[in-house]
């Protein structure tokens, strides 16, 4: 070694005092930097993984949070349609309600025309076979005119169509009707009411009643009307009876 120009000594010495640095260094400085990066390893981990939680909460709380918005308009939606549903039946309700009232009152007004119209008539009945009776007397010689109180029957009879007591012949209708109306041109009094209830209630069935009207237009007689069935012994039918027979 001392050909060579090293010192056996000082080689000896250099490599202790390497060793010894070594030795410190890696105790001193090598050992806690790695120990220092061991750790932040550690906490760069746990923090990507604690970033990773995050993430995932994140993305479930804004799961969670789009549900409950969904949930929240489904909702608000369903509401909304239920308020105006509601609304709407109301409306409807109510313009039921006015139209039943506006209805009812329409058919009371109706009713007390109707009663109005049939106390005229019947006030007006004495008027107009008065007034028939003083037509006749200047039309025909009085003294070829029956008597008054004849005069008064011949008359009621083309008014009402009751004539000696009996309605027009009836035969042809079947019984167990459902319904029959009788329409007069005047309404009829109570013992004339009477009179064609007796006759007519035998073509009904049990708990029926007669319903009788009164139409001005068919001028005298009575139209007698029970489903398909008709009797038509009315003045306007007899006319066109004849209208019917003269253009054939």
């Amino acid at each position: 070694m001392e050909a060579l120009g090293i010192n056996a000594g000082n080689l000896f010495v250099n490599i202790i005092c390497f060793g010894i640095a070594f030795l410190l260094l890696a105790r001193f400085v090598v050992g806690p930097i790695q120990k220092m990066m061991d750790s932040r390893n550690q906490i760069i981990e746990k923090g990507l993984e604690d970033a990773k939680i995050a993430s995932e909460a994140k993305k479930s709380a804004q799961a969670e949070a789009a549900q409950i918005i969904k949930d929240a308009q489904d909702k608000h939606d369903a509401l909304l349609k239920e308020a105006h549903d509601e609304v709407a039946q109301l409306k409807m309700d109510y313009r039921e309600a006015v139209d039943r009232d506006a209805a009812k009152d329409l058919d009371a007004a109706r009713e007390e025309i109707l009663k109005e119209r049939d106390k005229v008539l019947r006030n007006l009945r004495t008027q107009i076979i008065e007034i028939s009776l003083n037509s006749a007397k200047k039309l025909v010689n009085e003294s070829l005119l029956i008597d008054e109180s004849k005069q008064h029957i011949i008359l009621n009879e083309l008014l009402t169509g009751i004539s000696d007591g009996k309605i027009v012949n009836i035969s042809a209708f079947p019984n167990n009707q459902k319904n029959i109306e009788v329409t007069t041109a005047v309404p009829l009094t109570e013992e004339e009411q009477k009179l064609v209830n007796d006759q007519l209630s035998k073509k009904l069935s049990p708990g029926k009643a007669i319903t009788f009207l009164v139409e001005p237009k068919i001028i005298g007689g009575m139209i007698i009307r029970s489903n398909d069935q008709l009797i038509d012994a009315s003045v306007t039918g007899k006319s066109q009876l004849l209208k019917e027979a003269l253009s054939k």
